[in-house]
């Protein structure tokens, strides 16, 4: 078996119209590929079930009685986007803050992980996404040749 190894790649994040700006104003995130220990740290699933009353094969006395359904069944996987920001993330291009007169760059992972302004929530989200896949897009390739 023979995988494949990115260790770094450029990451075009499909948010708040990113795509659409000529390729020099893009903004665009160095992604740094975690190992396979680091990705045990980014993620977390919890999975919850829960059950009517009446769910036992038998009752407290031991006599068999119909099976009702699950009530609820839920998983939820927790990303850790902090530890993913700051592990994972290289160079940021073309991304800047405003705060009243003042305009500053994001240039890092750390940077974006302590920034506070409006509509970061999505460019985390996907760069978040990005990190934890396992798949090699098309879009993957192509930097690859």
């Amino acid at each position: 078996m023979i995988l494949t190894e990115q260790p770094r790649y450029t990451f075009f994040p499909k948010v708040n119209g990113n795509l659409n700006l000529p390729e020099e104003e893009q903004l665009s995130v160095e992604i740094i590929r975690p190992t396979g220990f680091q990705t045990q740290e980014m993620k977390s699933v919890v999975s919850t079930c829960e059950y009517y009353k009446d769910d036992q094969p038998v009752d407290e006395n031991g006599n068999p009685r119909k099976v009702a359904k699950f009530k609820k069944l839920t998983t939820e996987i927790k990303l850790n986007g902090d530890y993913i920001l700051r592990s994972c993330v290289g160079k940021i291009k073309n991304l800047q803050v405003k705060d009243g007169d003042k305009v500053r760059d994001i240039t890092t992972g750390a940077e974006l992980a302590e920034c506070r302004a409006y509509g970061i929530s999505k460019i985390i989200d996907a760069i978040c996404t990005e990190v934890v896949s396992d798949d090699l897009t098309d879009s993957k390739k192509k930097t690859l040749e």
